[in-house]
């Protein structure tokens, strides 16, 4: 099998497909795989045995059997799925080690994220970005799956003092091409692209880059090639030792642009806030 693999289920798929003709020493092996693949990236065969309690001849036959030539070979494999993002491959024993501390290794978790984003950013950089914000004619939030909720919250942060936004995708209705030709040379388009995004992410911003319109990618350090079309590139980590990916760093760093940009926004920003304020009480929409 080539360590190459074409779905990050593979791995998962194969020891299914071995199980019943694995002796019980090697189902012990499999068993410990299948709960978390994406640990064995992360350590060598030997520590796996030690692990399940088995020889490292008993790591060497299973991995035969399951179609690997090697272990390093699987590991590499799961090394990649990893990378992608699939929850299969990101969740981990060690989340479970314990029931005592498994909220402060959360919060430890987040904590971690959060600190890495907010790393990558400086004082005048988000000064700059901040003023594209507030100069553009209008600003478009782009995401899709997960990164979708991330450009509804910045899109809804942004809104409330400052009109001219919009949300692409907003409706199953509209394509995407009839969304990036309304924007131009005076335009900003905030794209939030985490990993498993959509393969049609590439053309949405090279097609953004060539209208003219400038860029704030906000992704993670998975992600190759869009921070080429970005004027502005904020890479959250996501990795965590638990099944999802942690938004934590991406949310805040959304979340201080947008703040920063409602102080700069002065007079103007507020009032067109209190606007909104006495909308919501002539209407007595909200509780």
């Amino acid at each position: 099998m080539n360590a190459t693999i074409s779905k990050p289920t593979d791995i998962v798929g194969a020891i299914h497909l071995a199980y019943e003709g694995l002796s019980s020493r090697e189902k012990e092996v499999a068993d410990h795989v299948l709960a978390a693949p994406g640990d064995i990236s992360m350590y060598p065969g030997s520590e796996l045995a030690a692990r399940v309690g088995v020889s490292n001849s008993t790591i060497t036959r299973f991995v035969k059997r399951v179609g690997f030539e090697s272990y390093e070979e699987m590991r590499l494999a799961a090394r990649e799925a990893r990378q992608t993002g699939s929850p299969l491959f990101t969740e981990s024993h060690a989340a479970d080690a314990a029931e005592n501390g498994v909220i402060n290794r959360f919060a430890d978790a987040e904590a971690a994220c959060l600190r890495g984003a907010l790393a990558d950013l400086s004082h005048d950089r988000v000064q700059e970005i901040v003023s594209a914000l507030l100069g553009a004619r209008q600003v478009a939030f782009m995401g899709f799956r997960n990164s979708h909720f991330l450009a509804s919250y910045a899109r809804r942060l942004v809104f409330q003092f400052r009109s001219g936004t919009s949300l692409i995708p907003s409706s199953p209705g509209e394509s995407i091409a009839e969304r990036i030709a309304d924007l131009g040379k005076d335009d900003l388009a905030v794209v939030v692209a985490m990993r498993r995004t959509v393969r049609p992410m590439r053309s949405y911003v090279e097609a953004l880059q060539k209208a003219g319109v400038r860029i704030l990618l906000v992704t993670d350090p998975s992600v190759r090639i869009l921070p080429t079309y970005a004027e502005w590139t904020i890479s959250c980590p996501v990795e965590n030792p638990h099944v999802f990916d942690s938004y934590a760093g991406s949310m805040a760093v959304l979340r201080l642009i947008a703040f920063e940009a409602f102080q700069r926004s002065g007079a103007k920003g507020r009032a067109h806030l209190a606007r909104i304020e006495a909308v919501h009480e002539g209407l007595d929409e909200l509780s």
